[in-house]
């Protein structure tokens, strides 16, 4: 099934102080907004007076992480009070209760950013934790979300180490969807939509390794540039193409897998999950023994100040108790890492987190 966008998309200056007219033709009257208390700080003042009127009695402001429990209360209060649509503001966790909320609700969801650190405002996926904010599991919505919109002005003024995490998510649509195809369509002719996904992940890695740099510069400064808004749409929205084309084939792979596994060490709280991710890649592609490439995004790295090491993660690579139930959690059976076309075992996936760490002090 292709979910390639969004039913609305719009990214601008003052985009906005549209919002009460792209309300009006969505036929929204009654709506609730999920957000984070930071986050709804942030936007607040980019918003229509009206909006943020209505927003005082029709609000939820979240804390903690997306959980069932937390979207079952949500969707039961939307439901009860017969609300239109949600609006979601924030980052990744905003979105995703918001999008899970909305659709168990049976209702729009509106999705507005404040940062740029996943695709989660253009996927009709919500990824959920335990309370103790370990993974368990995402969840794949029939239908697309109902209305992005980006202020870019408002992520260029986001924390730095927020965007960071993007670049490393994102990066990942390239590496996890090569490694989906060569291991699904071995051989084969692709189909056209599988061609879009794949197309869409090229943007996405060549748009970062382009301009990621002055990217950073730009939100490090607080100002909008053209290579910074290049790297948002990046990350919302070509990286949300990539699955939302590919599907299974253009969703996680081996990346993913050792972020999941990161999340059983506590010592990894702090980090975001793009961090992880990107960390990941460099897992992947050693497993992958792709090790020109595992050079060159270390290099990147460097520069961009993403992990290239366990150590950079706070983590003892000599902690063998901890890195053995790190890589028992990324390869439980239901894991996307045994999707590669790569015999994956613990041993193997040790050696190259070994061999990263090797390249990291060399």
């Amino acid at each position: 099934m292709v979910q390639g966008a969004p039913g609305n998309y719009r990214i601008g200056e003052k985009i906005l102080m549209e919002l009460e007219t792209l309300l009006s033709e969505l036929g929204v009257q009654k709506l609730h907004i999920v957000s984070g208390k930071k986050a709804w700080n942030a936007v607040r003042p980019y918003l229509p007076d009206e909006i943020v009127k209505r927003a005082s009695a029709n609000s939820t402001f979240i804390e903690g992480h997306c959980t069932l429990q937390t979207v079952e209360d949500i969707a039961n209060q939307l439901s009860l009070n017969a609300v239109d649509a949600v609006i979601g503001i924030g980052g990744g966790t905003a979105l995703d209760i918001a999008k899970a909320s909305a659709a168990k609700a049976g209702i729009k969801s509106i999705l507005i950013p404040s940062i740029a650190s996943t695709c989660a405002a253009w996927t009709p996926l919500s990824v959920f934790y335990d309370e103790k904010g370990t993974f368990t599991h995402y969840t794949e919505f029939p239908l697309a979300n109902t209305l992005v919109l980006i202020e870019p002005l408002i992520i260029a003024k986001s924390p730095i180490h927020y965007l960071k995490a993007g670049i490393g998510d994102t990066l990942a649509k390239f590496y996890e969807a090569d490694a989906l195809i060569e291991s699904f369509y071995k051989n084969m002719e692709f189909p056209v939509w599988l061609k879009v996904s794949q197309f869409s992940a090229a943007i996405c890695r060549d748009v970062l390794l382009k301009d990621s740099k002055a990217a950073l510069e730009s939100t490090s400064t607080g100002t909008v540039s053209d290579e910074l808004v290049r790297v948002i749409e990046a990350i919302i929205m070509t990286g949300g193409m990539v699955g939302g084309f590919g599907g299974k084939a253009g969703r996680v792979a081996g990346a993913h897998s050792i972020h999941n596994g990161l999340t059983e060490a506590k010592e990894v709280k702090r980090f975001l999950h793009g961090e992880l991710v990107a960390y990941g890649i460099l897992v992947q592609l050693a497993l992958e023994e792709k090790e020109d490439e595992l050079l060159k995004l270390m290099g990147y790295y460097l520069e961009w100040g993403l992990p290239i090491s366990l150590t950079n993660l706070a983590i003892d690579p000599k902690d063998h108790v901890l890195l053995t139930r790190i890589i028992k959690k990324a390869l439980l059976p239901q894991e996307s890492i045994h999707f590669m076309d790569t015999k994956i075992t613990e041993e193997s996936v040790l050696t190259a987190m070994q061999k990263i760490e090797q390249l990291h002090y060399s």
